[in-house]
């Protein structure tokens, strides 16, 4: 399965979840993609937290450059 949007990876999180549920997984595997949603959770935190920087930042009257929109930067792309 391929993760290049944030949609993905949540439906990677499902997928995960259902899988262990019915015993079709390892449960190591499952805490080991655990690990790494709860990375790229935080790391979309990091971006609301920069965005909502920005927006206070320009309500007073300084620029520090273009934000970016969230949900449209690719997190992957195709690995062919």
């Amino acid at each position: 399965m391929a993760i290049e949007t944030f949609g993905d990876a949540r439906r990677m999180i499902l997928e995960t979840i259902v899988e262990l549920r019915d015993g079709k997984m390892d449960i190591s595997r499952g805490m080991a993609i655990a690990a790494n949603m709860k990375v790229l959770n935080d790391n979309i935190q990091v971006e609301i937290n920069a965005a909502k920087v920005h927006m206070q930042a320009v309500e007073k009257g300084y620029e520090f450059g273009r934000l970016v929109p969230m949900g449209q930067k690719l997190i992957g792309g195709a690995s062919s």
